[in-house]
């Protein structure tokens, strides 16, 4: 007992002086192999991509760790159907399961690095106690999405692979301390990189050379599917030297607040993966009017018909100096009028099939938008 004591506090050592040691930079998201075991039967492997853009710190612990097979005959000692799968803890190497879960003073501890990413299926975050700079080995991988640990646990990593393997050991009988009946170990070993460049998002709303009167808005754009994190730019300057906001993003939207009226805003937004940046999007701008803006009722909405159609559309039912903007699928305005009477036939029949999107607005704060379409 006493030489395993002498051999388990060496490697703890040896341990803290490999993450105290500094490494050479990551290429990219490093990928891991993770073999889990039960009763020395393969259940199967897992593999998992960590992000050093979003949380270098728990990536360096974790793959200083791997470097000494820290991980190896360690268990998942916590197992909880509908939440996660957590293990690490050198505890359930050989000690009494009491303590599995519980780790060990003498490990080194990693500072939290909350961020926008989010806890979803798949998401592999540090397990911690109380304390948030309490994190040591000990991880946990989601089964289902856990929003409500979101910006309270420090997400570094993703399973590419075997998420199958992950349901199957949540599943496990398990005691009233969500123990394992049997002990699933692992066996964690270093695969390489993934070096792939996200791309950069296409912005969706609203609408490039867009304005409205509401000193708040809703910045959408198209989600790329490596994304991991958003980060979204909002400016008075096309060139982004007065940034009003700048801000990590977890989803393909943002509701900004406090905006200015009778100001331009520009923005754009740019994609991280883990491992890499994307570069930005070509920036759009809107224009935040100083204008009262509430929509039609129901009663006197604005007809647009035919829809689809050939290329012209006859709008009805507007109010006299009604301003009627068509924009193409970039937010290029291709078509703009001021209508002198309650009905206006738009003559798009040069312009090419698709999509076209339509604002119709009035001095009377009122406003309407819509889709059309060329056949």
């Amino acid at each position: 007992m006493k030489n395993n004591i002498t051999l388990i506090f060496a490697l703890l050592i040896f341990t803290a002086l490999k993450v105290a040691t500094a490494q050479g930079p990551f290429t990219g998201k490093p990928i891991y192999e993770i073999l889990t075991k039960r009763l020395g039967d393969t259940l199967g492997i897992t593999n998992v991509e960590l992000f050093p853009n979003i949380a270098p710190f728990h990536v360096r612990n974790f793959d200083s760790l791997v470097n000494v097979n820290f991980y190896d005959s360690t268990a998942f000692h916590r197992v909880i159907p509908g939440f996660m799968i957590q293990g690490g803890d050198p505890n359930s190497r050989s000690g009494p399961i009491s303590t599995w879960g519980l780790g060990q003073a003498s490990q080194p501890t990693v500072n939290a690095e909350f961020s926008a990413a989010k806890h979803l299926r798949g998401i592999l975050s540090a397990a911690r106690d109380n304390n948030i700079n309490s994190a040591t080995s000990q991880f946990f991988i989601c089964v289902v999405t856990a929003a409500w640990l979101n910006g309270q646990y420090s997400v570094y990593g993703r399973v590419v692979s075997g998420m199958n393997y992950v349901d199957t050991i949540v599943s496990a009988p398990r005691d009233a301390n969500d123990n394992p009946l049997n002990k699933i170990e692992m066996f964690v070993s270093y695969l390489g990189s993934n070096d792939t460049v996200p791309n950069a998002p296409a912005l969706k709303s609203p609408l490039n050379g867009s304005y409205g009167s509401s000193t708040s808005r809703s910045l959408q754009w198209f989600a790329v599917s490596d994304a991991i994190i958003y980060h979204l730019e909002l400016a008075t300057d096309s060139l982004f030297t007065n940034l009003f906001k700048s801000v990590d993003v977890g989803t393909n939207v943002y509701t900004v607040t406090g905006l200015t009226t009778g100001t331009t805003y520009y923005w754009r937004v740019k994609t991280n993966n883990g491992g890499h940046f994307s570069s930005y999007t070509n920036f759009w701008n809107f224009k935040v009017s100083g204008v009262g803006i509430e929509t039609y009722a129901a009663g006197n909405k604005i007809i647009v018909a035919p829809n689809p159609s050939n290329g012209q559309f006859l709008f009805s039912n507007l109010e006299n100096e009604s301003r009627i903007d068509i924009y193409d699928v970039l937010g290029k305005v291709v078509f703009s009028t001021i209508t002198k009477n309650t009905s206006y036939l738009i003559d798009l029949l040069e312009k090419e099939k698709g999509i076209y999107f339509y604002s119709v607005s009035h001095s009377s704060k009122k406003t309407q938008q819509g889709k059309i379409i060329i056949k």
